[in-house]
């Protein structure tokens, strides 16, 4: 194998409710103690499904099945390349047992730490905690015509979203961001506000900030501490490389597809979609005439899911 052929790495991520499988890293490797997805190298003319059913079993003796693409991105350890592929299932037969001698053990995602992973793992946490749909509000009248707007889609179950308005004056945005923060959490969803960093800190409660491309491009590196969701909207391969850069946790790539709000301009497509994110190692949405039908779309073009704001916020009350 050439020094410059990356090692392909797959990865199973088995989820059980909201817990997932982890296995500990031994004394005789690197990062020893460090808590790891399940899986390891794909062996000549194997295919990645095939080769993370043998791994997983091998380490663990589940039978698994019904795996779906979670992520795929390349990483470089000092002289190591490696091309990760992470699926992920909720369909498995057995108890899982360390069988090389390993410890595996069952943790809740929501409490899935960086500093408890390779550094490789970081994009793959935040795919494991991200869900595959994330709703962009859209139009409506006035607050309460928002906020209906919103507990509906979160009664549909939309776990991630984003409060968009930009026509709307500062104050009152920040006025409806601190009504529309506890009515997620209160539905146990994430929601991130597309302002500025000084609306952002006016409401401390929300869960992360969108930075719109220009506004991403006026900073250097990350804006806002690491427990905050950081993602930044994209249109090319420039500003996916300044995302990375800013440490954002995941990024938005459009317009896929033709948008109502821009009729006659075509989407970059599925395949470019792919070829963009492919190397990018932290989760990326589909953006632009998204549809909820899109989803496996996406995930099938290395994406985490897909954005929509008229594909997924609900139409006037």
């Amino acid at each position: 194998m050439s020094k410059c052929e990356p090692v392909k790495i797959v990865l199973g991520v088995i989820r059980c409710e909201d817990e997932v499988l982890l296995a500990q890293r031994q004394a005789d490797q690197s990062f020893a103690g460090l808590w790891e997805f399940p899986g390891g190298k794909v062996e000549a003319g194997e295919s990645i499904e095939a080769a993370l059913k043998r791994e997983v079993f091998e380490e663990t003796g589940l039978e698994t099945a019904h795996w779906r693409p979670l992520i795929e991105f390349q990483w470089q350890y000092e002289e190591t390349s490696l091309h990760f592929f992470v699926l992920e299932t909720a369909h498995f037969e057995g108890e899982a047992v360390g069988r090389e001698g390993q410890r595996v053990a069952w943790h809740a995602v929501s409490e899935l730490k960086d500093e408890q992973f390779p550094p490789a793992n970081r994009g793959i946490i935040r795919a494991v905690q991200l869900p595959d749909l994330y709703m962009i509000s859209g139009s409506f009248d006035d607050e309460l015509d928002a906020l209906e707007r919103l507990e509906a889609a979160l009664d549909d179950g939309v776990k991630l979203c984003q409060l968009r308005a930009k026509n709307l004056p500062e104050a009152d945005f920040i006025a409806l961001a601190k009504k529309a923060v506890p009515l997620c959490h209160q539905y146990g969803a994430k929601i991130l506000l597309n302002a500025s960093l000084e609306v952002f800190e006016a409401v401390p409660e929300a869960d992360g900030i969108q930075l719109a491309s220009d506004r991403a491009a006026a900073y250097a590196q990350r804006p806002i501490a690491k427990d905050k969701w950081l993602s930044v909207s994209t249109h090319n391969a420039e500003q996916l490389a300044h995302g990375l850069q800013l440490e954002a946790d995941f990024m938005l790539l459009s317009p896929v597809k033709e948008t109502s709000s821009h009729p006659g301009v075509p989407g970059i497509g599925w395949e470019q979609f792919a070829l963009l994110t492919e190397k990018i190692p932290v989760p990326v949405y589909a953006l632009g005439g998204m549809k909820p039908k899109d989803v496996e779309q996406a995930r099938l073009s290395g994406g985490q899911g897909i954005a929509a704001i008229s594909g997924l916020w609900p139409q006037k009350m």
